[in-house]
């Protein structure tokens, strides 16, 4: 995966973009899914892990990734004016997770088409790659 993902929370203002990204998402709040940043054509997004969310083994359930990359790079999709659904999502699992933990992810626009938006997604705890991701989006 491409594109360059090595900028911080602090170089995104959360509170400026957030009437054009965050419209309601009871999910999201269910699953306690922060917006930490938005900019054009990226996002941050925080999870602090709670036992709500691991699997049987006691770490990070698969779907919980997944929700964490789809919330960032749909975020990243709506920073540039797009509103798209998810076409196809696909997550690489690197590490596991542990409760306690925090999940940073970060997604990112690497292609904006007429109909079609491409994304990437990198999750981290402590600067630690954990999984990574890849989303494509159907502009409506």
């Amino acid at each position: 995966m491409g594109g360059d993902f090595s900028w911080a929370a602090g170089e995104l203002d959360a509170e400026k973009w957030q009437a054009i990204v965050q419209p309601d998402n009871p999910f999201a709040e269910l699953m306690g899914i922060e917006v930490a940043g938005v900019g054009p054509g990226r996002s941050l997004v925080r999870l602090k892990v709670l036992p709500r969310h691991l699997n049987s083994w006691r770490t990070l359930h698969g779907g919980v990734y997944a929700a964490l990359a789809d919330r960032a790079m749909g975020i990243a999709v709506r920073s540039i004016g797009r509103q798209a659904v998810t076409l196809n999502l696909q997550v690489g699992y690197l590490r596991p997770v542990e409760a306690g933990q925090v999940v940073e992810c970060r997604g990112m626009v690497i292609h904006n088409g007429e109909r079609i938006v491409v994304t990437e997604a990198r999750m981290a705890v402590g600067g630690q790659p954990v999984a990574t991701a890849g989303g494509i989006f159907y502009v409506k």
